[in-house]
């Protein structure tokens, strides 16, 4: 069969290329199946809105307001204006309690509250952003008032511990980014073996975290080949299998 692959979370935007509908009609023809476009800010929310009307069978939206920009419960109700029904998730959302200068953890985590609960209003996807914050985003995420609500954690960088402790919580999912082709990534890679198939799905985080052997250029969203590749041959299958598996996981989590 012949292989596509779908990057389940890409940044298109103006802010890195001139004309994004050029970029992603080019990448189309690169083996690519899908791309899920993902907003960080209300600016580019709105933008990738319109980006993805004009091909509808290859990009699908997903709107959110990033951790570092958050605003509290307000972002929420931002969503809430420009939600239709194309709108596969709501991401990347989330908290990131990395820089100094970022809104204090009581404005993001009343900012990701907020979002989540326009997910799960409109029964679809949470995706979301989360660093240096595990802790506290597993007591948000383990709650009962969201155990039917599906959850991705993107770009996830954490460790087998974390996984283990998210296991047992069937309606959350882990997508990799091309950090897990990285030779000292040795405890995400561990971390990696050691999740079910299901649970999994495979990202560029675009134009960011290029994989090896990209590393050092700009991603770009067919590169997220190497991540498939990579991720089948760590747990010893066929990369044709691997490519079903995660379309099957696509359908049956984002129902696309």
């Amino acid at each position: 069969m012949e292989l596509k692959y779908i990057d389940v979370h890409t940044h298109p935007f103006k802010e890195y290329y001139d004309d994004p509908f050029a970029i992603v009609s080019e990448w189309r023809k690169m083996d690519m199946e899908k791309l899920f476009i993902v907003g960080t800010s209300k600016e580019d929310s709105l933008e990738l809105m319109e980006l993805c009307k004009k091909d509808k069978e290859f990009l699908h939206p997903i709107i959110g307001i990033h951790p570092t920009l958050a605003s509290g419960k307000e972002d929420g109700a931002f969503l809430e204006t420009i939600i239709d029904k194309d709108v596969i998730a709501i991401g990347e959302i989330g908290l990131d309690y990395h820089y100094n200068d970022s809104p204090s953890k009581e404005i993001q985590k009343e900012s990701f509250i907020a979002q989540l609960e326009v997910a799960k209003k409109h029964n679809i996807v949470a995706m979301l952003h989360i660093r240096d914050a595990l802790d506290d985003a597993f007591d948000i995420i383990t709650k009962e008032e969201y155990k039917d609500l599906k959850i991705v954690m993107h770009s996830f960088s954490g460790d087998l511990e974390f996984v283990k402790r998210i296991l047992p919580f069937k309606n959350i999912y882990f997508s990799i980014s091309g950090v897990v082709t990285f030779k000292n990534a040795k405890t995400l890679q561990e971390a990696v073996l050691n999740i079910p198939i299901d649970r999994l799905f495979c990202e560029t985080d675009t134009p960011y975290l290029a994989p090896t052997p990209k590393r050092g250029q700009p991603n770009i969203s067919p590169y997220v080949q190497y991540t498939y590749k990579y991720i089948s041959n760590l747990k010893n299958i066929s990369e044709d299998e691997f490519v079903i598996q995660i379309r099957n996981n696509i359908e049956k989590v984002f129902g696309v």
